[in-house]
């Protein structure tokens, strides 16, 4: 778990400091979230991780809307997932993201 929190925070944590839609990046081990927010704010955006969700899928990666606001997307990926698999799974994550910008 420890180190697929690692991969996670590596592939993701740049988009916190370069993506006004990235509030927070949190979790332990394995199960990590991302929030959403709309740009210039800390104000949830609920359409910003339903349009993220809908492009993973789109894609194959299969992610989880939650949140009081719906605007978190929640990662919980297997413990037996090799780091290539997840950082491709990240990588569609993480362009998602970047096309909401």
């Amino acid at each position: 778990a420890r180190a697929i929190e690692g991969v996670v925070r590596e592939v993701l944590e740049p988009l916190v400091a370069s993506s006004p839609r990235v509030a927070e990046l949190r979790g332990r081990g394995a199960m990590m979230a991302i929030e959403l927010v709309r740009p210039g704010s800390l104000d949830p955006d609920h359409q910003a991780a339903a349009a993220v969700s809908a492009a993973c899928h789109r894609e194959g990666v299969l992610t989880l809307v939650c949140g009081t606001h719906g605007n978190v997307i929640r990662l919980l990926p297997p413990l037996v997932i090799e780091d290539d698999l997840l950082v491709e799974g990240l990588g569609v994550l993480a362009d998602a993201i970047a096309a909401l910008s």
